[in-house]
């Protein structure tokens, strides 16, 4: 039987929506495979990549972050590292020698710690020298302030005056001099005092908190 001219037009209608389906089902398949090997998204070109009515973020344009240390964080290079070296456990000794404490009159500004004559003494963190000196209650002593965390530390009665000069970069775990008894002192120790600001003579804080958590020196 012979197609009328309706017939053959209306079976090459038929041919090219079957070669369009073919089409897009091909262009399916390489986009799917294309997306599994090199990452690429499956959404039309134009199209926005969304999830749930929100833009889904690569790792390209996400905002990530970052967490700085706190001031009990541990680094290698820059501190902080536990003012006095010694072996073993460290000795705070009794109430009388913890911040707050009264002191003939006054109130005790730091934090004693008890070792033999002549244990060294280190830089806590990374500072700046802004005070040494000699006189009759902290005896030979030091400050050393860390612009890192605005603090400043204390080290009194030392044995022999620092080395340092006002001004003086100290890396941390740096020695800064050895443990004594000078100026009004009973007893070989450090006073150690933690205080606000770069001024010796700023708000103090409570050292203890921050030496049971700082590292010993190796």
């Amino acid at each position: 039987m012979r197609r009328t001219p309706r017939r053959r037009a209306a079976a090459r209608e038929r041919s090219r929506a079957r070669a369009i389906a073919g089409c897009a089902v091909l262009g399916a398949i390489v986009t799917g495979a294309a997306s599994l090997i090199g990452g690429l998204p499956m959404t039309p070109p134009g199209g926005d990549q969304t999830r749930g009515g929100v833009a889904a973020l690569s790792p390209s344009n996400a905002d990530v972050a970052e967490e700085g240390p706190s001031s009990l964080a541990i680094t290698s290079d820059s501190g902080p590292i536990h003012p006095v070296r010694v072996e073993g456990k460290v000795d705070y000794g009794d109430g009388g020698a913890k911040f707050g404490a009264s002191r003939y009159g006054h109130t005790h500004e730091g934090q004693d710690v008890f070792a033999k004559s002549g244990t060294p003494l280190i830089a806590v963190r990374d500072g700046v020298v802004v005070d040494k000196g000699n006189d009759g209650g902290r005896g030979n002593y030091v400050g050393i302030h860390s612009p890192s965390e605005d603090q400043t530390y204390l080290y009194l009665h030392m044995l022999r005056p620092t080395g340092l000069k006002r001004g003086d970069e100290v890396a941390a775990g740096a020695q800064v001099g050895t443990m004594g008894c000078t100026g009004s002192c009973y007893g070989t120790h450090l006073h150690f005092e933690v205080r606000r600001g770069d001024d010796i003579e700023a708000k103090p804080i409570d050292p203890l908190p921050l030496l049971k958590q700082w590292p010993q020196a190796p």
